[in-house]
């Protein structure tokens, strides 16, 4: 991301329904979400507010939301504060963590040999 833009855990489910819909109007978005409605505007209000999501006038009342930031640089933003705040860094610790703890079978370790070796 060339300016991070802050997602918070609360709004993620809006920026998710954004990512599946491409674009959509609030009550779009709010379809299947937890939460007051109230609530959820002002999120909304938010993310519009700090750039994440950009909203186009379909009349005086009614817009249509899109997601300013991608899914994919959204990851690569978590990806990256998760492996400085938590291993300092180092993509190897965080691997040799997973592996240690977490139940990985044979095979997906052999993929991810084979990923590493390509």
């Amino acid at each position: 991301m060339a300016k991070e833009i802050v997602i918070n855990d609360c709004e993620l489910p809006i920026m998710k329904a954004l990512w599946e819909k491409g674009g959509a109007t609030s009550p779009d978005i709010f379809a299947g979400l937890d939460g007051n409605k109230s609530t959820l505007k002002t999120l909304l209000a938010r993310l519009v507010e700090r750039g994440a999501v950009r909203a186009e006038e379909i009349n005086r009342r009614t817009y249509r939301y899109f997601a300013a930031v991608s899914e994919a640089d959204y990851i690569e933003g978590q990806r990256k504060t998760f492996l400085r705040k938590v291993f300092d860094g180092s993509a190897e610790k965080m691997l040799l963590n997973f592996v240690k703890e977490e139940n990985i079978s044979a095979d997906a370790l052999r993929r991810l040999v084979d990923l590493i070796e390509e």
